[in-house]
């Protein structure tokens, strides 16, 4: 089994920086997740307190090698702006061997190609080096932007999840797309 500097490395692209997420960039973090704009579609609320990034980075680095969520803050390789993070969420190392994947966007760099970069780069690194063999994310209802993106990434959209999950104060359906490790070889 790999452990966690095996598979939490910096990654890049041409245009971009993926490293592992440290408190390093905790106020880059709450800037980017207290506007209500990046919030909206995620399961979490809109920060209103340094103290909620540290809790959310704390989450990310705890349990070295029992942990099944690895997170990235993706920069822009220039200048090393923080643009937004990306990860594998609940990593199931068994059998079934899959891994969801999360990503968000500081809305400044919305519309410019970024998240498609960060995200090839993150699904070879999970198929080549986390080895699974089915990558799914689960896209809140309405979010038009996420579902076109992994539509684009050559995702099938599965099917819609009815009152799924419950946050701010309320059911909410999700779309669950996947890609699977044959599909990806032939489309990358």
């Amino acid at each position: 089994m790999k452990n966690s500097s095996e598979i939490l490395k910096e990654l890049k692209t041409e245009r971009l920086l993926l490293k592992p997420i440290s408190r390093e960039y905790t106020e880059d973090l709450f800037k980017h997740l207290s506007d209500p704009e990046v919030t909206k579609y995620m399961d979490i609320d809109t920060m209103e307190s340094i103290k909620e990034a540290e809790e959310i980075i704390d989450y990310y680095i705890e349990k070295e090698d029992e942990r099944t969520c690895y997170r990235w803050v993706i920069l822009d390789k220039q200048n090393k702006e923080f643009i937004g993070t990306c990860g594998f969420n609940s990593w199931n190392r068994n059998r079934a061997n899959r891994s969801e994947i999360g990503y968000d966007l500081s809305k400044k760099f919305w519309g410019q190609g970024y998240m498609v970069e960060a995200l090839k780069v993150l699904l070879k690194h999970g198929f080549e080096i986390l080895d699974v063999h089915r990558i799914q994310a689960k896209v809140t209802e309405g979010n038009i932007p996420s579902c076109k993106l992994l539509e684009k990434m050559n995702f099938t959209k599965e099917g819609l999840l009815r009152d799924y999950n419950y946050w701010k104060d309320g059911f909410i359906n999700e779309y669950m797309y996947s890609l699977l490790e044959d599909e990806y070889r032939s489309n990358f």
